[in-house]
C-alpha cells in the first residue's frame, strides 16, 4: 500500500447521521459518495457503525449550484459517522453522538417522527450536540416532480400548488413534533439564527434534491459556530473504538474515531477490553480513501504513518482481540500516562460489560457493537443469556446449548448474527436437535427465536394440561432411501405413537442420531404421522449408512418428565403398542446406565 501523511491546523468537524430505520440515512451519504453501501447492507438496513470523510472539494462541488463558486470553506471537510437506525443500536448511536460536533437527524417525510427519531434527538439533547433535520423522501410526496441533483429552493419553486402544499404540511408536522421536545424550528431557508432554531432541510436520496443544501448548511454551521472547537492540538491522540473486527490478512483490527490530537505509527495506546484496560503498541494504521466507507470500502485502505484528528482510522496491533466497541483509546507517552488512562478507562468500562447468566441461550455476533445491540434486545425480553461472544459458532457452543436444553429446552438454542457455524458444530446441533437461528438482520433474528419460543411454550402448556407426547417408534424402509444426508430423506413406517417435526430420534444405544425436519405423506407435508402410516421424513444430522442404517428401528426421545407422568399417572392414555414402546425406552435407558430412568436426568 502507498504510504501517505495527512494533517491540518483546523480539524474536520465530526458529524453523525441518525434517525429511524429505513429513513434513508446511508442512502443520503451514498448519493454524495457515489457509492452503494446501503444496497450492500442486509435488506438495505445498516447493521454496523461506520465513517466516511467528505473532503472540502467535494462539498464545494456538490453545492456549486447554490454558491456559484463563491464559497471557500475553511474546514478541510466533514467526517460523517453513519449509525444504525433500529432501536437495538441505541448504544452505537450514543457512541457516534459522543464524539460528534454536529448531527443530521433524518426523518422520513412519508412516515414522520418514529421511535428512533425521538430517541436520537434525546441522545443529542443529553450530549448537547447541535443538529439539523433532513426531511427525506420529498420525491414521494403527492404531485412532486423531481429535479435531479437540484438545490431544494430551486426545485421547490418549480413545483405545483399541490406538491408545495403537501410539503408545507409535512414540514409543519415536523415543527410541531420538535416543539413538543422543546425546540423551535423552521424550513432552513427561513431560519435567520441557527442558534435559536433547528433548520429543516427537505431532501431526496433518490433524486439528489436538497443534498447540496444539507451539506452546505452543515459546513456553514460548523464554520460559523464551532471553529474554536475545531482547532487541532499536537498532543497525543484521543479516540473512541467504534468496532472490533477480524480482517483477512490483518488479524483483529479496531475501527477508531480520532477526535483529538495525533496518532503516530508505533505509538503506545491504552484501550478498553473485556478484561479491563490494557496498553499495546500499534503495528500499523490505515485510512479509507476520501468518500469511502470504513465498514464497507470500495478501495483498499491507505497505510499512514501519522494521522491528525478528526479521522476514522483502522488500527492493527497485538492484544486487540478483546477490545470493546465503545471503549476509549488514548496515546500514552509515559508510564504515568499509562497508569492514569488505565484507571480512567476501567471506570468507564463498567457500563459496557455484557453480563451473562448461569443458564440461558448462546449468542454469537460478528462484532462487539452488534453483540451489545443483540444482547440489549434479548435482555429487554427477559431472556437469560449463558454465553455472549464475538466469532463463529463452535462445537463447544453447541455442547453448552445441549446441556441447557436438558433442563430448559426453550433456552437451549444459539442465536447467530452475521457469523458462521463450523461443520462439526452444525452436525452435532442437528443430531441433538439444538435450534440454531441465523440472520444478518438483528431484529429479524430475535423475532424468529421469539416465534419459535412461543411454539415451544405452547407445547409445554399442553404437556402441563396432560396433552403429552406419546411414546413413538419408527422403522426405516431400506428401499425408500431418497437422500443419504444434509438432510437424510428416507421412508419410514410408524410402529407406535405420533411422529412430528422437531422430534429427536434415538437409537437402541441411547444415542441421539438426528432431528426430524419435515414429514411428507403422499408428497404433501403433514404435521403428524400416526401408527400404521408410511411417510417420508427428512432428518437433520445423520448420514444413512453411518449414524443410522437403512433398516433400523428408531425411537423418539421422550423428555424425563413426560415419561414420569405416563408411569405415575397417565398410563391409561396409552395403547398397548405405546406402553411397549415406553418399556423399550426404559430398557434402552437402563442399558445406558440410567438405572432409575425416568427419575434420572436424561
Amino acid at each position: 500500500m502507498e504510504e501517505t501523511e495527512i494533517g491540518s491546523r483546523i480539524r474536520a468537524p465530526i458529524g453523525v447521521i441518525m434517525g429511524h430505520v429505513d429513513s434513508g440515512k446511508t442512502s443520503l451519504l451514498d448519493k454524495v459518495r457515489k457509492t452503494a453501501v446501503q444496497a450492500r447492507e442486509a435488506k438495505g438496513i445498516t447493521q454496523h457503525i461506520g465513517a466516511s470523510f467528505f473532503p472540502r472539494e467535494t462539498i464545494e462541488e456538490v453545492g456549486r449550484a447554490i454558491h456559484q463558486g463563491k464559497l471557500s470553506l475553511k474546514i478541510p471537510g466533514v467526517l460523517m459517522v453513519d449509525t444504525p437506525g433500529h432501536a437495538a443500536f441505541m448504544n452505537l448511536r450514543s457512541r457516534g453522538a459522543s464524539v460528534a460536533d454536529i448531527a443530521i437527524v433524518v426523518v422520513d417525510l412519508t412516515s414522520g417522527f418514529q421511535a428512533q427519531t425521538y430517541e436520537s434527538i434525546q441522545t443529542l439533547k443529553r450530549r448537547k450536540v447541535p443538529f439539523v433535520i433532513a426531511a427525506n423522501k420529498v420525491d414521494r410526496l403527492p404531485g412532486w416532480k423531481s429535479n435531479k441533483d437540484t438545490p431544494f429552493v430551486k426545485s421547490y419553486e418549480s413545483q405545483n400548488v399541490t406538491a408545495k402544499a403537501a410539503l408545507d404540511s409535512k414540514i409543519y408536522e415536523i415543527m410541531g413534533e420538535l416543539g413538543t421536545l422543546g425546540y423551535e424550528s423552521d424550513r432552513y431557508d427561513k431560519v435567520k439564527n441557527f442558534t435559536k432554531k433547528v433548520g429543516i432541510i427537505p431532501t431526496s436520496a433518490s433524486s439528489g434534491e436538497g443534498i447540496s443544501d444539507l451539506f452546505l448548511v452543515i459546513s456553514g454551521l460548523t464554520q460559523q459556530f464551532l471553529m474554536a472547537k475545531l482547532e487541532t492540538t499536537q498532543k497525543p491522540g484521543k479516540g473512541v473504538i467504534l468496532e472490533v473486527k477480524e480482517e483477512q490478512g490483518m488479524g483483529t483490527t479496531i475501527d477508531v474515531i480520532l477526535y483529538d490530537g495525533t496518532l503516530k505509527e508505533k505509538d503506545t495506546i491504552v484501550i478498553g477490553t473485556r478484561n479491563g484496560a490494557i496498553s499495546t503498541k500499534m503495528r500499523a494504521m490505515f485510512l479509507p480513501k476520501p468518500l469511502d466507507e470504513m465498514r464497507d470500502p470500495k478501495d483498499k485502505f491507505q497505510k499512514v504513518k501519522i494521522v491528525h484528528a478528526a479521522s476514522g482510522i483502522k488500527i492493527t496491533g497485538s492484544g486487540l482481540t478483546d477490545a470493546m466497541a465503545g471503549a476509549p483509546l488514548y496515546v500514552s507517552v509515559t508510564k504515568d500516562d499509562e497508569d492514569k488512562y488505565k484507571q480512567l478507562i476501567n471506570e468507564e468500562l463498567a457500563e459496557f460489560q455484557i453480563k451473562t447468566d448461569k443458564e440461558g441461550i448462546v449468542v454469537r455476533a460478528d462484532t462487539l457493537g452488534s453483540l451489545e445491540a443483540l444482547v440489549g434486545m434479548i435482555k429487554e425480553k427477559g431472556i437469560p443469556i449463558k454465553s455472549a461472544d464475538v466469532g463463529d459458532v463452535s462445537k463447544k457452543d453447541v455442547i453448552d446449548a445441549v446441556i441447557t436444553s436438558r433442563s430448559n429446552p426453550e433456552h437451549g438454542v444459539i442465536l447467530c448474527f452475521n457469523v458462521k457455524i463450523s461443520d462439526d458444530a452444525e452436525e452435532y446441533a442437528n443430531i441433538e436437535g439444538v435450534e440454531v437461528f441465523k440472520n444478518n438482520v438483528v431484529y429479524n433474528l430475535l423475532d424468529s427465536y421469539l416465534e419459535w419460543l412461543e411454539e415451544k411454550l405452547t407445547k409445554q402448556r399442553k404437556e402441563e394440561e396432560g396433552i403429552l407426547k406419546k411414546p413413538t417408534k419408527i422403522k426405516l424402509i431400506p428401499e425408500y432411501v431418497f437422500r443419504k444426508n444434509k438432510p437424510a430423506v428416507v421412508g419410514v413406517e410408524v410402529l407406535s405413537g405420533e411422529l412430528e417435526p422437531h422430534d429427536l430420534l434415538l437409537n437402541e444405544q441411547n444415542k441421539r442420531v438426528g432431528s426430524i425436519q419435515q414429514i411428507r405423506h403422499n408428497n404433501d407435508p403433514v404435521k403428524k404421522a400416526t401408527k400404521g402410516m408410511q411417510v417420508a421424513i427428512s432428518v437433520r444430522g445423520p448420514t444413512i449408512g453411518r449414524q443410522i442404517q437403512a433398516d433400523e428401528i428408531l425411537y423418539v426421545d421422550l423428555r424425563q418428565r413426560i415419561a414420569l407422568k405416563y408411569i405415575s399417572e397417565s398410563s391409561h392414555k396409552l395403547t398397548e403398542d405405546e406402553k411397549q414402546t415406553l418399556k423399550d425406552l426404559e430398557l434402552i435407558k437402563k442399558r445406558a446406565g440410567l438405572t432409575y430412568w425416568p427419575f434420572a436426568n436424561n
